[in-house]
């Protein structure tokens, strides 16, 4: 990772935390800026459809950046999140949980596919070219690096959850100490905004 990548990693958690703690909502996962741009990428889903942020409007986007040969965090998080949208009951049909893979490589459609719906049946994962999944993860500030060599290689990545509401507005980050609970209070209170 480049030293000035490091900087803003870091100048991006320092904002999320000021904002967070400035805030007088009644969020539980730290708080995107106000003042900050919601992404965007352009993946296509396990079933090769072109998706966008935009394709999810209507319903709140949790996105989690990943690969399927994550020993660890990646499994936990969907794990986690599948929790989740059980304990959210009839409020999970207005949640998306987008799973973007890191390993385009290895991380074929159908892979995807088996991957994530084993979490939960109405996970996506999406997928796209090494560009393209590149320009994603950098929309998200996502950091993450190739490490071994050939195909006996693992990948490094920062572990945030990003959570839009139905407008496409990144407002909220979840992290690994992010509970079940903090998720199913905070998505419900983000599907609430449209009644």
């Amino acid at each position: 990772m480049s030293k000035l990548r490091l900087l803003l990693s870091l100048l991006f958690a320092v904002m999320v935390t000021v904002a967070s703690a400035a805030s007088d909502n009644d969020y539980r996962l730290a708080l995107w800026p106000r003042h900050g741009e919601s992404p965007d990428f352009q993946l296509v889903d396990f079933d090769g459809h072109r998706r966008t942020l935009h394709d999810y409007r209507g319903r709140v986007a949790v996105v989690f950046f990943g690969f399927v040969h994550c020993p660890d965090v990646c499994p936990a998080e969907l794990f986690k999140l599948a929790l989740v949208m059980k304990q959210l009951g009839s409020v999970s049909q207005r949640v998306q949980v987008l799973f973007i893979t890191l390993d385009p490589e290895r991380d074929s459609g159908a892979l995807l596919k088996s991957y994530v719906t084993a979490f939960d049946p109405h996970f996506l994962g999406l997928t796209g070219t090494a560009a393209q999944v590149d320009r994603a993860a950098t929309n998200f500030y996502v950091e993450y690096a190739r490490v071994g060599i050939g195909s006996d290689y693992t990948i490094d990545h920062s572990s945030s959850t990003f959570v839009l509401d139905a407008q496409g507005r990144l407002r909220l980050l979840g992290t690994a100490k992010a509970t079940v609970a903090d998720y199913a209070h905070d998505l419900a209170a983000l599907a609430a905004e449209n009644d």
